[in-house]
């Protein structure tokens, strides 16, 4: 009998669901689209019990095209810090508040503050934004008291789904690293977080290994599905370590680069290594896995060139603009983009930080601003690098996302970068890392086939003069940190 192992990534707007056999080669997938709630200008809320639904109506239609018998397990990812907040008797106390909600907005410098006076929670103060689950905690505390003692447990919207299909409490290292209400040092819920802001310690949910089994379909939900199989769960992980998790990232341990809304760069290491700069997320997949990843981002990285290209040039053919563009301009381009154009939250905590070009004359040309834009995005994510790197080179960066599909995206990078980049042709979503935690669980280990993928070396000259003008880069990068701050106190 052939296995089949089932992903979910629970996210922002759309639940995917995906069923694969254990080389990850697609047996069915679906997609569902939903709507979250803004209540209040700043506020995104949600129902939790969308997403059980939305779950539950897509199981029903993969079980018309996959056998429940076949099935040996289900992983899960999505939406991080999103909080659900849950009574003694495992319901919603209210709604859900959103990782992109901003209602605490007035009250992050407070809470940094309060962090940075212990030294065992200084490391959170550099974490804690909008959105993040300890500022959504405290908001209910001190707006909703009669909500706020009415919760038993704060879970994540994966957790959620989980509590509703298995009855089982359960979160994992990811989701609980990256909530600003987690100890990197001690490597569980944070002590200090919990006596300085008041909050009961029985609220925290049991962390797991991401592809430990947290429990099985109970009997009421295959009811409702019309199976008899008693399918495990495994506790699953946050999005972003499982889109790293599909990209291959930990199989080498070489540095990651996501091309999407944001320019995403993800540098793992085994060891444990907590570093100054970028978001430390403990991965841990399995048991006597003490894996790292240090995530940094240009937040307009991949929008800067759908901005360019939609908003400027009005046009979507990205390919015709790219041919344009001469290849003998690369690395002798006068003009120099500065790709932050909705502020910069990695190195300087800045969301006042706007973008720039400089460079510009009578003669500069559409093509010359356009690779400007690309070169910029780039130059943002070897900095991150160069803040974030680990001690010794990597190997390569594999690259992935919307923005991995341009050869001249990928050519730029490598040289200004200057290691070479590799792209996987048969690229895979976050959804497909859920279900490799489920294949884990059940096989004890996953390993990649080689699949078909591009390597873009990089060209010893045009390195040489990426590196002169990543110099100039760097100087307009301070230039402008120094003009943000002083109009801020103009």
């Amino acid at each position: 009998m052939k296995h089949v192992y089932i992903g979910l990534d629970i996210g922002t707007t759309s639940i995917k669901l995906s069923a694969v056999d254990n080389k990850l080669n697609t047996l069915y997938e679906n997609q569902y689209m939903y709507n979250y709630l803004t209540p209040h200008k700043g506020w995104r809320e949600i129902d939790p019990n969308t997403w059980v639904e939305i779950v539950l109506e897509g199981l029903k239609e993969l079980f018309l095209r996959v056998s429940p018998h076949e099935v040996k397990g289900f992983g899960i990812t999505g939406q991080m810090h999103t909080t659900v907040f849950i009574d003694k008797h495992g319901c919603s106390v209210r709604p859900a508040i959103m990782w992109n909600d901003t209602r605490t907005k007035e009250m992050i410098p407070k809470i940094k503050a309060r962090l940075k006076a212990h030294e065992s929670s200084a490391h959170i103060a550099k974490i804690v934004s909008t959105g993040s689950p300890l500022a959504n905690l405290l908001w209910v505390k001190e707006n909703e008291p009669e909500n706020f003692d009415a919760i038993d447990k704060i879970l994540f919207a994966k957790d959620y789904v989980i509590l509703k299909l298995t009855g089982h409490y359960s979160t994992d290292y990811c989701d609980s690293s990256t909530s600003s209400l987690y100890d990197l040092n001690k490597d569980g819920w944070s002590e200090t977080v919990q006596n300085e802001f008041g909050f009961n310690k029985e609220i925290f949910p049991p962390i797991n290994y991401s592809s430990a089994v947290v429990g099985e379909l109970t009997e009421e939900i295959r009811e409702r599905l019309g199976i008899e199989a008693r399918i495990s769960m495994v506790a699953g992980t946050g999005d972003n370590v499982a889109a790293a998790l599909a990209s291959a990232c930990f199989e080498n341990d070489q540095p990651l680069i996501s091309l999407g809304t944001s320019g995403v760069l993800v540098i793992p290491n085994q060891f444990h290594q907590l570093k100054d700069a970028g978001k430390n997320v403990v991965a841990k997949i399995q048991n006597g896995d003490d894996t790292i990843i240090t995530q940094g981002t240009v937040q307009a990285g991949g929008k800067s060139n759908s901005w360019w290209m939609e908003n400027i040039y009005r046009t979507k053919d990205y390919a015709q603009e790219q041919e344009h563009i001469p290849t003998q301009l690369l690395g002798n381009n006068d003009v120099i983009f500065f790709p932050h154009l909705n502020g910069e939250k990695t190195l300087h905590a800045n969301p006042e930080i706007r973008g720039a070009f400089v460079g510009l004359s009578l003669e500069t040309t559409r093509e010359e601003m356009y690779l400007a834009v690309l070169e910029g995005v780039a130059f943002g994510i070897r900095r991150l690098f160069d803040f974030m790197r680990n001690e010794e080179d990597p190997k390569y960066f594999t690259v992935v996302g919307g923005g991995a599909k341009s050869g001249l995206w990928l050519n730029i990078f490598a040289n200004i970068m200057q290691f070479p980049i590799k792209h996987v042709r048969k690229s895979q979503e976050a959804v497909h890392g859920a279900a490799i935690l489920a294949i884990t669980a059940s096989e004890g280990a996953f390993s990649f086939d080689s699949h078909e993928y591009q390597m873009i070396q990089p060209d010893e000259l045009l390195v040489q003069k990426y590196n002169k003008k990543y110099d100039n880069y760097l100087v307009l990068s301070d230039a402008i940190l120094q003009y943000t701050e002083a109009v801020k106190n103009k």
